[in-house]
């Protein structure tokens, strides 16, 4: 409420938005006392349950998912710049010592003033406050807001260090440990960028790659909240297997034929055409499509092939050649294609879902022709 109002007499246009768990009986009052101060301000407010069907688990992790998706929705339908979250001193102090106690891989000390989240720019402007100091401002200006009687158990991890730590410091003690957060992050930091400089190169033998320095702290933002034994085990397994692959926030690592790769993992992809002439002359990152080329790069169509889909390769894809339906994951066996293009690899498809060619293994057994409508080149 004190961040509601702090932004609201900031003259910034701003909308709110509150996501209800139903975890305890002053869920709806705490609801209220935010929709009623918009409905006074004529502030647009956005409201959702949460969904215990589709988020389920451990309570905390979920209600933080559903939470942070509302968000990104709002944002994306509203055409909103960022999203603004009340996180305070204390917050960043008990995230701290929770990350110190479970001894798992962070990609951040604490918490960022600034990140982004569910590809949603997230801004924690009240980092600089702590809770009494954001209560004496709501009193002050006369702004209504609620207890949370959940956090004056001791249930959660985090419940537990704040009544048994934090309450009992005095305002030095935790400026000292705000001073150690930011060290860490000063020096994981420098870490990062020394590490970031050997990771230039497309491949690496496994020797190289697991000798290159602090490569846990820069993996640990990739791989949010993994534990010493998720790294053991990794390592591990480029060391010995054949072939692995691990995927990160949006970094793909794999292993295969004695070599450890490393790429952005690609992204789905889907383009649509509803006759020739919109194919012709057609050019994207992943393919081109032109009236020229190679005899297994054409494929010719028919009325009722339309439209055509040309989108990236899924899992069970095959394609009926004349001795049979061909597997691409088979295709991509043979001939060694490495599991980091196997996803951005193009497929075509016609209107009954039938793919009917595929970049490197030609068209179908129907669309075969001596004169081809179209060459698709992989790029």
């Amino acid at each position: 409420m004190a961040l509601l109002d702090m932004a609201f007499c900031s003259g910034s246009y701003i909308e709110a938005a509150h996501l209800n768990y139903h975890k305890r009986g002053s869920a709806d009052r705490d609801e209220k006392i935010v929709s009623d101060y918009c409905e006074k301000r004529n502030i647009i407010f956005h409201r959702c349950d949460f969904d215990f069907e589709k988020y389920n688990g451990n309570f905390q992790a979920a209600a933080r998912d559903a939470r942070y998706d509302f968000f990104a929705d709002v944002v994306k339908e509203r055409k909103l710049d960022e999203v603004l979250v009340a996180h305070q001193k204390d917050d960043l102090i008990e995230t701290y010592l929770m990350q110190k106690e479970k001894k798992l891989g962070v990609s951040y000390y604490g918490l960022k003033e600034r990140n982004v989240i569910n590809g949603v720019n997230v801004y924690r402007p009240l980092l600089k406050y702590n809770k009494r100091q954001l209560q004496e401002y709501c009193d002050e200006h006369d702004i209504p807001y609620g207890i949370d009687e959940s956090n004056l158990s001791d249930d959660y991890v985090r419940n537990q260090i704040r009544h048994k730590k934090i309450e009992r410091w005095d305002d030095e003690k935790k400026g000292r440990v705000i001073k150690e957060i930011a060290e860490k992050n000063r020096i994981r930091d420098k870490h990062i960028q020394r590490t970031s400089s050997f990771l230039n190169r497309e491949s690496y033998t496994v020797r190289g790659f697991l000798s290159i320095p602090y490569l846990k702290d820069y993996l640990s933002s990739q791989f949010l909240h993994k534990s010493k034994a998720f790294y053991e085990e990794m390592f591990r397994q480029i060391r010995e297997a054949d072939q692995c692959v691990f995927y990160g926030k949006d970094l793909m690592i794999s292993k295969e034929y004695g070599r450890v790769y490393l790429s952005k993992i690609a992204e789905d992809y889907e383009y649509r055409f509803t006759d020739l002439s919109m194919m012709k002359d057609f050019e994207c990152q992943y393919f081109r499509l032109c009236e020229n080329g190679e005899k297994i790069e054409g494929v010719s169509f028919d009325d009722a092939d339309f439209p055509i889909t040309i989108r990236n390769y899924r899992d069970g894809d095959q394609i009926h050649m004349r001795y049979g339906h061909k597997k691409v994951n088979r295709f991509f066996i043979d001939r060694k294609i490495l599991l980091k293009d196997r996803k951005k690899w193009p497929v075509m498809v016609n209107q009954r879902s039938e793919v009917i060619f595929v970049s490197g293994i030609g068209c179908d057994l129907k669309h075969y022709s001596e004169i081809q409508d179209i060459f698709m080149i992989k790029l």
